[in-house]
């Protein structure tokens, strides 16, 4: 049922009402704070998410159709969730965090597989473009880390703060900066192996 509602809103349902700091009232077991999505107010936060971060796992994951798996997998997960009272900005946190941990346990697990049969990592799947340069940064992601990508999209793409990228990904916010750092120089140092050398790379 409940997965039934995610394909529902991804079929393109009418987006319903904004989520914003939703807590039902008590229900039988006592609990008065707890966050209750009727199927209208799924659907608008669907409608508000299901773009942004499917990009975003399509930037993690490099393959369009398991980006898609992971967000269905993504919102289902959310909707069995028992979780208290959430703004759109904690709600938001949540749903990234937890496409985050889904797509790294997803290289993980490809990874043990790769190693078991001693096979090399899969080519990036890069989609037609005409520049060449939109080609080598897509494919010099693809060399990253999944966190390295993560932090990359989420800081420069979306234009996330550091407590907002802190948040997604479980670490200290205060150790944003030296990570995005780091992620850059590899950004950097990968573009310079295909050809495109930066002059600034701090």
């Amino acid at each position: 049922m409940l997965r039934g509602t995610a394909e529902a809103a991804a079929a393109g349902v009418a987006a319903g009402p904004a989520v914003s700091a939703i807590a039902a009232p008590a229900d039988e077991a006592g609990d008065p704070a707890a966050l209750r999505l009727d199927e209208a107010q799924f659907t608008a936060l669907y409608h508000r998410l299901a773009r942004p971060l499917r990009a975003y796992l399509r930037r993690l994951t490099s393959d369009a159709g398991a980006a898609d798996d992971l967000l269905q997998e993504t919102f289902y997960r959310f909707l069995r969730a028992e979780l208290p009272a959430l703004d759109d900005r904690q709600v938001d946190a949540y749903l990234y965090r937890t496409a985050s941990r889904l797509a790294q346990d997803g290289w993980r697990r490809a990874a043990r597989e790769r190693r078991r049969e001693g096979a090399a990592p899969p080519a990036a799947q890069t989609p037609p473009r005409d520049a060449a340069l939109a080609r080598d940064v897509e494919r010099a992601m693809a060399d990253l880390k999944p966190r390295e990508r993560a932090l990359l999209w989420l800081a420069h793409v979306e234009g996330r703060d550091h407590r907002e990228v802190a948040e997604v990904l479980g670490v200290a916010e205060a150790s944003v900066k030296v990570l995005l750092f780091r992620a850059r120089r590899r950004l950097a140092a990968a573009l310079e192996r295909r050809g495109f050398p930066l002059e600034d790379r701090a």
